[in-house]
């Protein structure tokens, strides 16, 4: 799984003998110098993660930017005039955040992040620990705090699947896949479902390590999802049919010549090309369905 860039955007201040205390008005200052954020970045750097983690939550959701940034280092110093001071306190935080996931696989830091993924109320908030757990913090604990939310139907669709991709990611692809089939069919029809599938099912050659029951309830799932595409959905099924023929072992994964004259575009392969893969793959099922049962 990718690791994301959480938020943290917390003032640590200490006095000898005194508690840590956390403020967040300064990193929004707009008259912060250079050396004044890159104090503040350090400082948090220096802070505990029992302590920072449920304002880093709190932050990262309610103020996520809606656009992306450039790769400038340090990109919170950066000139660009189009930067707010909002903006600048969500890339310190980056850097901050990134700090804290080091090393991976702390005990002490994967028990927070599980014990703040447990009170999470939001989809948001609970997104992002489940990645951040699967990327950077992963312990035995979070097995079964996953599979709780796997089997929570009152959690949103992109929770579950996430949690069953970490799952898949860090324990027995066949203990699993069955609850990740799932959550994939719960997905509506069309594009998502698609998209749960090829997110869900995207695990190489691990894939050759499903027993028959699993492999057929995921050639079965895969299929079925083709089969209820319209017309004009077609090319949207393209990564799930090469991902099944992947499994089968078929030559180019359904792929037709792409050489061919007749799917060369002025831009690239016509969608004719991504049509015909879905069609050779619904082909294939037509002829071979009595192979595939799904429990």
């Amino acid at each position: 799984m990718k690791p994301v860039t959480l938020i943290i955007v917390l003032l640590f201040t200490a006095s000898p003998g005194s508690a840590s205390a956390f403020a967040i008005d300064d990193w929004f200052r707009d008259d912060l110098s250079t050396d004044e954020r890159n104090e503040l970045v350090e400082r948090a750097k220096d802070a505990a993660l029992e302590e920072i983690a449920p304002t880093v939550l709190k932050v990262l959701v309610d103020y996520r930017p809606i656009y992306a940034f450039g790769v400038k280092t340090p990109p919170w110093n950066d000139d660009d005039d189009r930067l707010s001071a909002r903006d600048r306190t969500f890339l310190m935080a980056g850097a901050v955040w990134k700090h804290h996931m080091s090393p991976r696989n702390d005990l002490p830091k994967a028990k927070v992040m599980l014990s703040l993924l447990r009170m999470a109320s939001r989809a948001a908030e609970k997104r992002i620990l489940i990645t951040s757990i699967s990327a950077y913090q992963w312990c035995p604990d979070a097995e079964q705090v996953l599979l709780d939310l796997c089997n929570a139907d009152e959690e949103s669709l992109d929770v579950r699947r996430l949690a069953a991709e970490s799952l898949l990611e860090h324990c027995d692809l066949n203990t699993y896949m069955p609850v990740a089939v799932e959550i994939i069919l719960a997905h509506e029809k069309g594009l998502p479902r698609c998209q749960a599938f090829n997110f869900t099912t995207n695990y190489g050659n691990r894939l050759f390590e499903l027993n028959d029951t699993n492999r057929n309830a995921v050639l079965a799932a895969g299929f079925g999802i083709l089969d209820e595409l319209t017309d004009d959905e077609l090319q949207t099924g393209y990564f799930v049919a090469k991902r099944l023929g992947f499994i089968l072992k078929t030559r180019n994964e359904f792929a037709p010549d792409q050489q061919a004259a007749k799917y060369q575009g002025k831009y690239g392969l016509k969608d004719e090309f991504f049509i015909d893969t879905v069609n050779n793959a619904r082909i294939w099922h037509a002829q071979h369905k009595r192979e595939i049962r799904s429990n």
